[in-house]
């Protein structure tokens, strides 16, 4: 059985970043189990947990944030982490963007190393890759991903009719150890004349050959020259391992990659998070978090859970007591029950996101744009998706469809408030 992981004690070091030239101070703490990788900006004191939905930007690197706060350049501490098998870290961080050392992830792996990783009394968890998945993007970006046993990536990179690096492939069986000593030492790399560019946007103020390999049409500028005959290709697999765990949870499978970047990293992993990363729930779980019950609990099952899209389950059957008087020769599911059990599977994502969920209560306090495409009948199953648009304070929003056999029977965005139940619940 795997065991989650974490350091074994606290470890602060500093550097400047890439981007902004900024000094940035870390320190790293172990963390308990099911933490996962969570980011402490200071002196604000926001925290960033390590997922997609925090990213803010994919230019020339990874970019999370919340509202104003932003810490750039995750790509290689996350890189390190996860390669290294680390699940639960609390980072703190004092600066705008990570340290980029000498480009690679490799210091980053050897601060983990002297603070120690030592296994948790807790099994590690693993979306579990049921079929292959197809991720698609402009200009040929293909990835791939495959069910296996083991966590393998082949990375293919191209730059057509370039005299250097027309196109390199490599591919890694990846593990600490294999991580350690054939990805992390991999540095950052950009063409030469992509440099000027770069700079025009604002970027590459830490940038030099200290930190980055420069790639020239008739040869190649790298301090110590280059590590590994690959090592551009290698680093975007380094790049690729720290976007990915931006999915918060681990999954064995072989991945082919071609040609991407962060941007297409992260949509890969939102859609690996859609087909598989999800939680399914069944009736005794929802009684746990709802405060409905019969007869006007509406949800039987939940499908899918996750961080901001929900899909619910309702059985239709012909003895739901609305039907008595809706009508009693033909039996018709009112419109305002489909609505209110669209807000119900909404609901129970809300409050599966909330401490002290057992004294908090949702009041919808607006439905916008409804509308109801087909009646609904006993023998109905209805499938609720629900998408959470914003959720700031207390106030949340969110769009709904509900389907029968794959059809729309009615749409909705929902407004929800979010109180205190006041002993209500019980």
């Amino acid at each position: 059985m795997e065991r989650q992981r974490t350091i074994q004690k606290k470890i602060e070091f500093s550097g400047k970043g890439v981007h902004t030239g900024g000094e940035c101070r870390l320190k790293l703490l172990p963390a308990e189990v099911d933490t996962g990788i969570l980011f402490v900006k200071k002196p604000e004191n926001v925290k960033i947990e390590a997922h997609y939905s925090r990213v803010l930007s994919t230019t020339r690197g990874t970019t999370l944030g919340y509202r104003e706060v932003k810490i750039h350049t995750v790509e290689h501490i996350l890189s390190a982490l996860w390669g290294m098998g680390i699940d639960n870290i609390v980072i703190e961080v004092e600066g705008d963007e990570f340290p980029a050392f000498d480009g690679s992830s490799a210091p980053y792996v050897d601060y983990l190393i002297e603070a120690g990783i030592v296994e948790q009394d807790a099994r590690r968890k693993y979306i579990e890759i049921k079929r292959p998945v197809l991720y698609r993007g402009e200009d040929g970006v293909n990835i791939f991903l495959y069910p296996s046993d083991t966590l393998e990536i082949s990375f293919g990179i191209s730059y057509e009719n370039h005299p250097v690096i027309s196109s390199q492939y490599a591919t890694f069986n990846i593990t600490p150890e294999t991580y350690k000593k054939e990805i992390a030492p991999a540095r950052t790399y950009i063409l030469e004349e992509e440099i000027e560019k770069v700079r025009k946007m604002g970027l590459a103020k830490g940038g030099s050959l200290s930190n980055a390999v420069v790639i020239k049409k008739d040869g190649v500028l790298a301090e110590g020259g280059l590590r590994f005959f690959d090592e551009p290709v290698r680093h975007k697999i380094l790049d690729f391992i720290g976007d990915m765990a931006l999915l918060g949870k681990r999954f064995k499978g072989k991945i082919v990659a071609e040609r991407s970047g962060h941007r297409h990293h992260v949509e890969f992993v939102k859609l690996v998070d859609e087909q598989f990363g999800g939680e399914k729930l069944s009736i005794h779980d929802i009684l746990k978090i709802m405060p409905h019950r019969f007869p006007f609990l509406l949800v039987d099952r939940i499908e899918y859970l996750g961080e901001n899209r929900v899909v619910g389950i309702k059985n239709v059957t012909y003895n739901e007591p609305f039907f008595q008087g809706h009508f009693p020769t033909d039996p018709v599911m009112p419109g305002v029950l489909i609505i209110e059990a669209m807000a119900q599977v909404g609901g129970f994502m809300l409050l599966h996101k909330v401490k002290d969920k057992e004294n908090k209560l949702l009041y919808f306090s607006a439905i916008d744009k409804a509308r109801f495409k087909k009646p609904v009948r006993p023998g109905d199953v209805i499938e609720f998706e629900l998408t959470l648009l914003r959720f700031g304070g207390r106030v949340a929003k969110m769009k709904g469809v509900a389907r029968v056999e794959g059809k729309i029977v009615a749409e909705a965005e929902l407004v929800a408030t979010l109180v205190e139940s006041n002993g209500r619940n019980t």
